[in-house]
């Protein structure tokens, strides 16, 4: 061999390891923008679960406004839960049943309240329009538009008084 075709030799040596330097380098890069990608995922699906398990409401208590020996307004006071993100109020249901013996009746009501209620503030949801008379059980299933839902059973007491009563 001669010594002018060593140098080419070395001079092919060295393009074939800058071509696999250069190869390595993409490959890095896309593990580490996938990495990344992945990472962002859990953070998004971590904050996701944290908010579905801990946003509530906890119920503080229960008033009823009686006419005509019957329960024609309640009033739930809640506050949210321990650990609980921020709920905006507009997007609550609440889901309530009546059963006496008569029969029963239900119905799905949206909240109207315009503010988002924030830690250690209460809310008020009125649900008007109702006729619950004395002995009747009342089941109300408030739904957050995330988190888990708070679930209220009720018995209306079998003597009422005229005005605001506390029933919880």
């Amino acid at each position: 061999m001669r010594r002018d075709e060593r140098a080419d030799m070395g001079i092919g040596a060295m393009v074939i390891f800058i071509a696999m330097v250069l190869v390595a380098t993409v490959a890095a890069s896309v593990l580490i923008s996938t990495a990344n990608d992945l990472k962002e995922q859990a953070i998004r699906t971590g904050t996701d679960a944290t908010a579905s398990v801990s946003t509530g409401f906890e119920l503080i208590y229960i008033t009823g406004d009686v006419s005509d020996n019957e329960v024609t307004e309640l009033h739930l006071f809640m506050r949210l839960a321990s650990g609980s993100q921020d709920i905006d109020v507009t997007r609550v249901v609440l889901s309530i049943s009546i059963s006496s013996e008569g029969g029963s009746i239900g119905a799905d009501l949206v909240c109207d309240a315009t503010n988002t209620v924030i830690v250690d503030d209460r809310v008020e949801f009125v649900i008007s329009g109702m006729s619950a008379s004395p002995g009747s059980s009342v089941n109300i299933l408030v739904i957050p538009p995330a988190g888990y839902s708070t679930r209220i059973a009720l018995s209306i007491p079998s003597v009422l008084t005229p005005g605001t009563m506390i029933l919880r």
